[in-house]
């Protein structure tokens, strides 16, 4: 009888530390850090395992050198299963910001070692592939990539797959590989690689010197993604640029070429027409031309027409100190 009764109030005490654990990370993972961190100050070693406490100190302790101490010592201590995970995960990102590789690389591969389908396997594989790739193992971080796609060959996780494989391919000198995959991202209707092979080609272009080619890439991701991070880079980038139109004038002068200024190009038209209402006030003519890039119908908003090629430029400039954008002078 005893014996049945020891065993009730073991397991009793494992349901209650269990539960107490489970309505704290709860309250963190809710935002209300203020209730989590007085419901932590208020239960014992004996109501939660100290590993529990210290994980969860750590998720509220707001300098990140304390909170991943606390992290690696919840790791030494009898942390709950169903938390180590997350531990490994969290100390592999920060350690991969403070670009400790040592300490990621032991990181990751314990974790793959201890979970061969653990909850951040994905993201471990692309820390693997970081490492390669930092260690410039080109050829090791593209087996690694395509090993990961053969895996995870579809949704969210296949667009970080290939985003790793351009980045990793692009470094090796591969570029034509680099940016075929980039493109056929570019052309994706969602998901979260869309918009980073958008800015990965814009950078490119501009790196290229390919003004119209860079100013393509922007005007696509400033009209899916109008807050994307990637968009003031871009554009801070391509101030430097210099219009590949730039001549003499006596060209346009024999072949009755004119120019103007490009200030948008849009994958869905109602887009293009609301940019175009936008520079009706200037007085000059807005146009809205077609343009098919790679099988895929873009619209492409003009603004005046100019005999030579200074006289857009001098309105190029003008319409970029009153919008705060880039713009372009093309010929047509």
């Amino acid at each position: 009888m005893k014996k049945v009764i020891v065993l009730l109030s073991v397991l009793i005490s494992v349901f209650v530390q269990d539960a107490c654990a489970d309505r704290i990370y709860s309250l963190i993972r809710q935002g209300r850090l203020r209730e989590a961190a007085d419901s932590l100050s208020g239960v014992s070693t004996a109501s939660t395992r100290d590993g529990n406490k210290l994980f969860f100190s750590s998720l509220l302790e707001q300098d990140a050198v304390k909170s991943a101490r606390l992290m690696e010592a919840a790791l030494e201590a009898s942390v709950s299963a169903v938390y180590r995970q997350e531990i490994y995960y969290r100390l592999a990102q920060y350690h991969f910001l403070r670009g400790d590789y040592v300490r990621l690389g032991q990181l990751v591969s314990e974790y793959l070692a201890f979970w061969e389908t653990g909850k951040y396997r994905p993201e471990m594989m692309r820390f693997s592939i970081i490492l390669d790739e930092a260690n410039g193992a080109y050829d090791s971080a593209v087996r690694q990539s395509d090993r990961y796609l053969l895996e995870y060959n579809s949704g969210s996780a296949s667009h970080w797959g290939l985003i790793d494989k351009s980045r990793v391919l692009s470094r090796y000198n591969k570029t034509v590989g680099a940016q075929n995959i980039l493109k056929r991202l570019s052309r994706e209707k969602s998901g979260p690689g869309v918009p980073q092979a958008l800015y990965m080609l814009g950078q490119e272009a501009i790196r290229d010197k390919h003004t119209d080619d860079a100013v393509f890439y922007y005007n696509l991701l400033r009209e899916a993604y109008p807050r994307a991070v990637g968009l003031d880079a871009l554009l801070e980038h391509m101030g430097g640029l210099a219009s590949n139109y730039a001549g003499d004038g006596r060209a346009e002068k024999i072949t009755g070429t004119y120019y103007s200024v490009q200030v948008g190009v849009f994958s869905v038209k109602g887009n293009a027409r609301r940019q175009a209402d936008t520079f009706k006030a200037y007085d000059r003519e807005v146009e809205i031309g077609k343009k098919d890039i790679s099988g895929v119908l873009y619209h492409v908003v003009y603004v005046g027409r100019f005999s030579d090629y200074e006289s857009a430029r001098e309105f190029k400039e003008t319409l970029q100190a009153n919008h705060g954008e880039v713009y372009q002078v093309v010929a047509r």
